[in-house]
C-alpha cells in the first residue's frame, strides 16, 4: 500500500469542527473500501496559519484516496504519494546471492 497526504481545508472550517472533518474522512474511507478499493484515513494535523489540515491515507491507489475525499465535497488542494512500500527500505542491504 502506499502513503498518501492531501492538503486543504475547507474556508469556513473553525477548528472545533476538526473532529467532525476527521471522522467523516474515516468513515469515507470505510465506504470506499467497502466497495472494494482499500483505503484508510490514519490521523490528520491542523495548521492554523496556513489554515489546512494535513490528511495521511494508507491505500491501494491514488484513486481511492480521490474517491474518498470526494464523498464529502471538501476543496482539497493537493493530493501526493509521499511514500511508496514497494521496494527496499533504503539504507537496507540486499541478501546476499
Amino acid at each position: 500500500m502506499t502513503v498518501y497526504l492531501s492538503i486543504g481545508l475547507p474556508a469556513d472550517a473553525m477548528p472545533g469542527g476538526l473532529a467532525e472533518i476527521q471522522h467523516s474522512l474515516a468513515d469515507a474511507a470505510r465506504r470506499i473500501t467497502r466497495s472494494g478499493h482499500p483505503v484508510h484515513y490514519v490521523n490528520g494535523m491542523y495548521m492554523p496559519a496556513q489554515t489546512r489540515l494535513l490528511c495521511v491515507f494508507t491505500a491501494e491507489s491514488e484513486e481511492a484516496v480521490h474517491a474518498a475525499v470526494k464523498l464529502l465535497r471538501l476543496p482539497f488542494v493537493q493530493l501526493k504519494a509521499v511514500a511508496d512500500d514497494q521496494g527496499p527500505v533504503p539504507g537496507e542491504r540486499e541478501p546476499d546471492r
